[in-house]
């Protein structure tokens, strides 16, 4: 999986992330990737992700893996603080994302058992 960086970020979002949480550019790439910082981001992503995907990642792009952890960092940075309609915004758009990588996952379930006949239990419910 790819690992997000400060590079996948306009300046000025870094600046105004640092701003907003009174953090240097260094301790923002910390946030991002620190091995050593349990409140990595880039980890946190992939957990939350494959949790909501139930660990049934195999089928997302690179591309893909990107565009959520993307929205799952804009949502993190931004929730708790002055701009909560952003973080808001981020996770709807996030769960979204999910929702479509998911019905990929039944879509292509299904025709597993189409092809083979054999049933595959999926949940289709809300992961919220």
């Amino acid at each position: 999986m790819k690992e997000i960086t400060e590079k996948s970020f306009s300046d000025t979002f870094i600046n105004k992330v640092c701003d907003l949480k009174r953090i240097s550019e260094e301790q923002f790439k910390e946030l991002l990737y620190g091995k050593d910082n349990p409140e990595n981001l880039n980890l946190k992503a992939e957990r939350y992700i494959k949790t909501y995907l139930r660990n049934d990642v195999d089928m997302l792009t690179d591309d893909n893996w990107i565009t959520a952890k993307e929205l799952y960092i804009h949502w993190k940075v931004f929730e708790g603080e002055e701009k909560e309609e952003v973080s808001k915004d981020k996770k709807d758009s996030l769960i979204e994302v999910l929702e479509l990588f998911k019905d990929m996952v039944v879509n292509r379930i299904e025709k597993e058992e189409s092809y083979t006949g054999k049933r595959i239990r999926v949940y289709k419910g809300n992961y919220d």
